[in-house]
């Protein structure tokens, strides 16, 4: 399928950026400790390692993590501000080896989508820290 969208891309325009992404279930499972899978790819869909028309495209949420971290409020609690921690360096150190390995950027085009609590600026904090320290690019949702 990203193949068959990618030569449209470039049929209609040969500097089009294709943004790309693994399927958010089952390359991450949020029990335990949490688990990040590789995303499977050995080459941007339709292009080669280095491809300059491709980014890894990925969002990480606390509440991934599992049912019980965003329970009560639908924000991660500040208890648990270490777990995110460690869950957002997880997944984006993970898209990173991925991105890297494609020859590609990476950029996080969703995280935090929390409503202004202290818990929420700092997982917005904590991807932006953990983004600036892989150089990806970023956005938040």
């Amino acid at each position: 399928m990203y193949t068959r969208i990618f030569e449209k891309y470039m049929a209609a325009d040969k500097d089009s950026l294709m943004f790309f992404e693994p399927g958010q279930f089952p390359d991450e499972a949020g029990i335990g400790p949490g688990f990040v899978f590789h995303t499977g790819f050995t080459e941007p869909p339709g292009g080669q390692i280095g491809s300059p028309n491709h980014l890894l495209n990925d969002h990480t949420y606390c509440c991934q993590l599992g049912t019980d971290i965003c329970k009560e409020t639908g924000e991660p609690k500040k208890e648990d501000a270490e777990k995110c921690l460690e869950w957002h360096e997880k997944r984006i150190g993970t898209r990173d080896e991925d991105a890297k390995k494609l020859g590609i950027p990476l950029f996080m085009s969703e995280f935090g989508a929390c409503m202004g609590e202290d818990v929420c600026v700092t997982e917005v904090n904590q991807v932006g820290d953990v983004s600036d320290e892989h150089l990806n690019g970023w956005a938040y949702w």
